[in-house]
């Protein structure tokens, strides 16, 4: 073994519980959207019910404050990620120009927490009406 190949090393050689610490300081939407799909171990890792017990659908872009997803980042997720993780979120954070295309996407059976960023006020109402007029019953245990 010579010099050069001691000092390659790869994410890979790190043990899982260090590559969680790593994946949890980032953006869930940011790991979704590259490492889904990439490899069967990181598919292991980012889908792992832990991880995606509360599922953070907003973009850290300072400090304390949270944007909406890029739409086609987000429609990686909602057609390649939802349909897979639907069944073991319980918490789901969302911007306001997602919100109707997570949950037309898939259901939610475990989903027991709902916070909202960006959402007008006329805009929840409608959203709201809308879907109680459509007998849906997740919202209307949140009502």
């Amino acid at each position: 073994m010579n010099a050069s190949n001691n000092n390659d090393i790869n994410i890979l050689d790190l043990p899982d519980e260090i590559l969680l610490i790593i994946l949890s300081k980032l953006d869930m939407v940011d790991v979704f959207y590259s490492l889904v799909n990439l490899n069967k171990r990181f598919n292991q890792l980012v889908l792992e019910p832990l991880y995606i017990d509360h599922l953070d659908l907003t973009v850290k872009t300072s400090l304390d404050h949270n944007s909406p997803v890029d739409n086609q980042v987000f429609n990686q997720i909602r057609t390649q990620v939802l349909p897979r993780i639907h069944y073991e979120v319980n918490k789901i954070t969302i911007a306001s120009p997602c919100m109707e295309f997570v949950f037309n996407t898939v259901d939610y059976p475990q989903l027991h927490s709902l916070p909202l960023v960006y959402f007008p006020q006329e805009t929840l109402l409608q959203y709201l009406t809308s879907i109680i007029s459509n007998d849906n019953h997740f919202f209307c245990v949140f009502l």
